[in-house]
């Protein structure tokens, strides 16, 4: 059995293209459309339909994904084991809500790299909370930077509280205050950004009883960029207002303050990989000098 003919089928389904799951494994387009070609006759199903917007997988190849992905997941786990100096070969690959992609990856990823040269790390920038959750179900990560939402199956630990800020438009009336209770927002309009829907900032804006306008699904970017319009008022964490350029708003404290955790996550009831432990360890060392 060639498991990199599953490989390749595994990354096509995530990916939703033939060309980018070849050239991740350093195929050519051609050479890994005959591996899955071959794939699906020896399996005598058809696993991916083919059209200009890319591959999807059949009902037949959802059925075989779960299992194809245990498949590749178990041969990289026996041959980073069975590998001579292991913890200093491998791939980790990370999730990360956006915010810490931005701030704290960059940083992370340079130094380890330099400290662990055979280690590879992959990072996928997670939209939204429920992503990680996804990817920790499909196996698709082995680790994730998380905030609050950690599912019941992940293990986690807390790596730093991030604090929560009210953005007002600049000349605001309520910029005069170095500190904002929920109560004074009464009456604003909230630009509740898409997460805060189902999280903390939802619940921090509900109990304020404002006005939440029917905007649809706003990223932070463009709740930033709403507020500074003077379209209304919203709260997010400060890591985040931290990514983007925020002339002509202005950030306040909450009263009492209002945090969320960070967390550092790995699947429940799974041991991690020699290299997957030198990463572990190296964040936690890493966040406890971002804490002193």
């Amino acid at each position: 059995m060639d498991i990199n003919k599953y490989a390749i089928f595994v990354l096509s389904a995530e990916t939703g293209c033939l060309t980018r799951a070849a050239a991740q494994m350093h195929y050519t387009q051609t050479a890994a459309s005959h591996m899955l070609a071959s794939l699906e006759t020896e399996l005598g199903v058809r696993l991916l339909t083919r059209s200009h917007r890319g591959v999807a997988p059949t009902p037949a190849g959802e059925a075989v994904l779960p299992y194809a992905r245990k498949i590749v997941e178990n041969d990289r786990r026996i041959r980073q084991l069975t590998a001579p100096g292991g913890r200093q070969k491998g791939l980790v690959r990370i999730g990360a809500i956006t915010s810490v992609a931005v701030r704290w990856l960059p940083e992370i990823m340079l130094r380890f790299r330099r400290k662990y040269p055979g280690i590879e790390l992959e990072l996928n920038d997670a939209a939204n909370y429920e992503a990680i959750r996804d990817w920790f179900g499909q196996g698709r990560i082995d680790c994730a930077f998380a905030a609050d939402a950690a599912a019941d199956d992940m293990k986690t630990q807390q790596l730093c509280r991030d604090p929560f800020r009210v953005i007002l438009p600049a000349g605001h009336p309520l910029c005069r205050c170095e500190k904002i209770k929920p109560a004074l927002l009464a009456g604003e309009t909230f630009l509740v950004p898409s997460e805060g829907v189902h999280h903390s900032v939802g619940r921090i804006l509900r109990q304020a009883k404002g006005r939440v306008p029917d905007t649809g699904r706003l990223s932070d970017r463009a709740a930033i960029a709403m507020v500074r319009r003077g379209c209304g008022v919203s709260i997010l964490p400060e890591l985040v207002l931290d990514c983007y350029s925020c002339e002509g708003i202005e950030r306040r404290s909450l009263e009492p303050e209002c945090f969320r955790t960070i967390y550092l996550a790995v699947p429940a009831g799974k041991a991690p990989l020699p290299a997957e432990r030198a990463f572990l360890r190296f964040v936690r060392s890493w966040a406890e000098k971002l804490g002193a």
